[in-house]
């Protein structure tokens, strides 16, 4: 439409719908067609939006680079104008209703998808349609998708969908033939009728195209914070530089290197001098210890026997304290403190020194990783527990350098007696009860795993701020992992005391993140680093590998299976994060695949958060892909992820030593460098290469042949200060 024809239109008419009333938004060589009618939207001649449904058209008022109007059967106000190169729409609705507002065109064969770090999606993949229609059937754009936009390879371009109002979305993915159909919509609610929904539409000529803008609009709308920022707000941060990730397994006392004397201790144990010991031994420990006879026992059977006596420990040093009470936490230490004492007194003779007691959280471990030259290393534990058993690991992890964190979470809130050793879920029952999240049909919402009750964080922040502080002293820690936080899961409370939307949810959490950090001034994370709580963390992990196949029984139930992920004991060494398996064709397609990857997240956050796998998903997980995975992270410069135990110290250093010389030599040159370029070298999508902000670059050979001269399975870095590196296969 021209220019002077859109001008006559200024002034308020009542049309019916008709595809006449389709006009053009045109700025020089930029140009939208819109039929205000149905959303159907075309970017220059390429049809980039169709939904079906016709609304009756009024008050229609057109300029150049803008146009309002109405649907006044649905109460809808909408305005489409340019905002430079882009399109943005913005919905206002005078009532509660969903808004129906995107469906995908036939003719797009390719999606971008932020499905954890970033996915390219050939609509035509049987596998992925599988995903998607499957297991992500529904999706909302603040938690499922961990950047809230999703992008269209149309004739060379990327168009790419931005939703300004990330809260209230559902994408929907549903089967039809031999491909799959993509509808959007937009919940108005009692929360937020009266807020605009807004969408931004833009056109790049690169994969990363749409995740570059977004980063744009974060920075220009003050929602986005370096890493350097926040290292300088919290300068323990600098730790993080060129660290690998490990968490130490197992929140009991003693490990069964712990014993020096075990024919020794098992004589004891069956002595009456032991007898209140030998009455909390389960039936299978005296059953072991009978048939020993005063010998040692063999190494198969050493675990289980020292996880029986720990908790036989346990019974005679107990928790004289309830969530109730003010100081749980810091009885939870006072115990720790008598367990020690108690083990001494009782077992001494027949343990190495107290100051090298530990299945995990040791100084055997400590030492062992600083005298191999492991000099950065984030460090985490399971729960609290560790750090009040093991004071003496703790101190000697800040000594060699190390940031040394609890695993905590403030989400879900558990009765006494439920599962006593959930400790993060041990609140108080007034609180519990106070700030249970509401549905709409006034039922209390079911917490993880369907025990107890999700909890609202903005009733439950003043609870949070004292526990996080406290948690931090008692366990002399200098950072911590607060779980969920980071995930951007939300949802709407009915709760008449505390009524609470989506957006002020997500808020809420960023208040709590924003507390720590600017508080206590250490380095926080949490889990995946979802765009929308991002902004106050330093590090988040899932973001790599993300969590999947939760309904799948081959890999949480069938132990036969060559994908089950194992079991979750012992305490000491859970099978599930430190067993094997392989990757089920549809994950192996899906998730690592590396064709079907695309760096989206790093494009927005590379100098923002340090992202890393899922503690479920470790480095080592997946024997069939464990290459690929080493060759993802260190083509986008995340580090790796391990979990570790004593007992697989011996077996895994190795492997931390070798992750560590990559990983430590790429991240302290590109740590506060944003990702700006992807690119294929190859037709086949099996050589790639990343681009950072001063010039650096990275590229991963994925095939099994040499690439101009790049050799298989090879990393090679140019990087900005002359440096070549390769970094082969491990």
């Amino acid at each position: 439409m021209k220019p002077l024809r859109a001008c006559l239109l200024l002034m308020a008419i009542l049309l019916p719908a008709s595809p006449a009333l389709a006009f053009r938004l045109q700025q020089g060589a930029v140009q939208f067609d819109i039929d205000p009618a149905t959303l159907t939207l075309r970017a220059g001649a390429v049809v980039v939006n169709a939904p079906a449904a016709t609304h009756e058209v009024s008050d229609l008022t057109l300029s150049p680079t803008e146009a309002d109007w109405q649907w006044p059967g649905q109460a809808m106000h909408i305005s489409a104008r340019l905002d430079g190169p882009d399109l943005r729409l913005t919905f206002r609705s005078e009532r509660p209703q969903t808004l129906e507002w995107f469906a995908l065109p036939s003719e797009v064969n390719v999606l971008q998808l932020p499905i954890g770090e970033g996915s390219r999606v050939p609509l035509d993949d049987a596998h992925w349609r599988s995903y998607l229609t499957r297991e992500l059937s529904s999706v909302d754009t603040n938690f499922d998708l961990k950047l809230p936009l999703w992008g269209q390879e149309q004739h060379g371009q990327f168009y790419s969908w931005l939703l300004l109002s990330p809260f209230s979305n559902q994408v929907t993915f549903t089967p039809a033939g031999q491909r799959l159909t993509m509808h959007s919509s937009h919940e108005f609610n009692t929360f937020n009728q009266h807020q605009p929904f807004e969408v931004l539409l833009h056109v790049g000529s690169t994969p990363l195209s749409g995740a570059l803008r977004y980063r744009d609009y974060l920075q220009h709308s003050g929602q986005f914070t370096s890493l350097r920022d926040k290292v300088a707000s919290a300068p323990e941060g600098k730790k993080l530089i060129g660290a690998s990730h490990l968490y130490l397994w197992g929140s009991m006392l003693l490990a069964a290197e712990d014993v020096s004397d075990w024919a020794g201790l098992s004589r004891y144990l069956r002595s009456a001098a032991a007898v209140d010991l030998w009455q909390h031994l389960d039936a299978e420990a005296k059953k072991t210890l009978q048939s020993l006879a005063g010998r040692a026992p063999e190494g198969w059977q050493q675990a289980s026997l020292i996880e029986a006596i720990n908790t036989a420990l346990l019974a005679q040093a107990p928790l004289n304290s309830t969530p109730d009470s003010p100081t749980f936490l810091q009885a939870q230490q006072q115990q720790a403190v008598a367990l020690r004492q108690l083990a001494q007194q009782r077992l001494g003779k027949y343990l190495a020194p107290a100051d090298s007691w530990g299945p995990g959280l040791s100084g055997p471990v400590i030492d062992a990783l600083a005298q191999a030259g492991v000099s950065r290393l984030w460090l985490g534990t399971d729960n609290w527990t560790a750090t009040f058993l093991h004071p003496q690991a703790v101190e000697r992890a800040k000594e060699a350098g190390y940031l040394i964190a609890s695993y905590d979470s403030y989400d879900t809130a558990i009765a006494p007696g439920v599962n006593d050793s959930w400790l993060t879920a041990q609140l108080p029952g007034e609180l519990r009860e106070k700030c249970a999240i509401v549905r709409a049909d006034g039922t209390k919402k079911p917490g993880f795993g369907g025990k107890g009750y999700y909890l609202n964080p903005g009733c439950v922040l003043p609870f949070s701020r004292s526990r996080m502080q406290a948690l931090i002293q008692l366990g002399r820690l200098n950072s911590l992992f607060l779980d969920v936080d980071g995930t951007g899961m939300v949802s709407d409370d009915y709760q008449a005391d505390h009524p609470t939307g989506a957006g002020q949810m997500a808020a809420d959490r960023n208040a709590r993140m924003a507390w720590f950090s600017t508080t206590l001034k250490l380095p926080l994370g949490s889990e995946d680093g979802n765009a929308v709580t991002a902004r106050h963390l330093m590090f988040a992990h899932g973001m790599e590998t993300w969590g999947f196949g939760w309904g799948d029984k081959d890999l949480h139930q069938n132990s036969q299976s060559p994908y089950y992920l194992g079991a979750w004991w012992p305490n000491a060494q859970p099978a599930t994060f430190f067993r094997q398996a392989k990757t089920k064709p549809l994950y192996r397609t899906v998730l690592f695949d590396p064709r079907y990857r695309l760096p989206l997240y790093q494009a927005v956050f590379h100098d923002a958060i340090i992202t890393t796998h899922h503690w479920t998903y470790d480095t080592l997980k997946f024997s069939d892909v464990k290459t690929t995975r080493q060759l993802l992270s260190q083509l986008y410069n995340t580090p790796p992820l391990f979990n570790l135990s004593r007992s697989t110290l011996k077996a895994r250093l190795p492997e931390i030593i070798k992750a560590d010389a990559t990983f430590r030599v790429l991240h302290t040159a590109l740590w506060d460098k944003a990702l700006i370029g992807f690119r294929w070298l190859d037709t086949a999508g099996q050589v790639q290469q990343t681009t950072f902000s001063d010039g650096s670059v990275l590229m991963a050979n994925f095939s099994d042949r040499a690439f101009n001269g790049l050799p298989p399975r090879t990393l090679r870095a140019r990087l900005a200060d002359g440096r070549t590196l390769d970094f082969p296969e491990r």
